[in-house]
């Protein structure tokens, strides 16, 4: 078992990388949205759509709605704005019983639509800003360094359960260890490239992600809980589906363009 997933790990960073560094954006841009569809393909088995045909119809009907929010209809600032708000709503979820109602899939289907679109866009716009592939990165190791962190330390040290009804594994410990492990990364080298104003709200930013990314895997893990799902679906051997790899992603990419945002280098 661990084997598999090493070599699936080893092939899906592979790829990530070969797609983020390669010469055309093109590339960038048909993993993402694979990526995405995807993952609408597993969430409508959230959703209690299980017909085989209804799923392709599903899937379909999303590629256009893929294709239709890229046009860059939606201004980049509002549409962050809108995906935090969501992810903010969508954390009250995950660690409250106030919006119980949420699960219904009539409220799920267009969560699951909004949620995904919105990433996928925001990561694909982040990618034609000046030093993107800099900024992809940096996105990418808030999120590595918050889950590399979290299961070193909590499996270490780990003693004070982070959600037990949720996901019993994860620990408050685990968490201040992925921070920590962020903090050990990201701060000598924005001390050392940014000025000291830059530097603060950069790190904030940073530190923010980490913990939405934590955030947005207990929203799949309650997600998966209410319908009876250990994974979103087996189709990377090891790994379980592409929403338990991009989970956290999906959460941190508004937080961390936001920030973005704010510091002047989006927008």
């Amino acid at each position: 078992m661990l084997k598999q997933r090493i070599i699936t790990a080893l092939v899906l960073v592979t790829i990530v990388f070969a797609a983020l560094l390669a010469e055309s954006s093109l590339y960038w841009g048909l993993l993402i949205n694979v990526a995405i569809a995807l993952g609408f393909w597993e969430w409508l088995r959230f959703c209690g759509v299980s017909n085989v045909t209804h799923q392709g119809l599903g899937v379909v009907a999303f590629v256009g709605l893929i294709v239709a929010a890229q046009l860059e209809w939606l201004p980049f600032n509002l549409l962050v704005i809108c995906a935090c708000l969501l992810w903010v709503l969508l954390f009250v979820f995950t660690l409250t019983e106030l919006v119980e109602f949420l699960h219904n899939p009539v409220y799920k289907l267009p969560i699951g639509v909004l949620m995904l679109l919105a990433a996928g866009t925001i990561v694909l716009r982040l990618h034609q800003l000046d030093n993107g592939v800099l900024w992809i990165l940096c996105f990418f190791f808030c999120v590595w360094a918050a889950d590399v962190g979290a299961y070193f330390v909590g499996k270490r040290f780990g003693k004070t359960k982070l959600a037990p009804h949720i996901s019993p594994g994860k620990t408050v410990e685990g968490l201040l260890g992925g921070v920590a492990l962020a903090a050990l990364i990201f701060v000598p080298i924005i001390a050392w490239g940014f000025s000291p104003g830059a530097a603060v709200l950069l790190l904030i930013t940073i530190f923010i992600t980490v913990l939405v990314s934590v955030l947005g895997d207990l929203f799949e893990s309650k997600m998966k809980r209410h319908v009876g799902l250990k994974d979103s679906s087996q189709i990377l051997p090891g790994h379980g589906g592409v929403l338990d790899r991009i989970d956290s992603l999906l959460a941190g990419a508004p937080f961390f363009a936001l920030g973005l945002i704010l510091l002047g280098y989006a927008g």
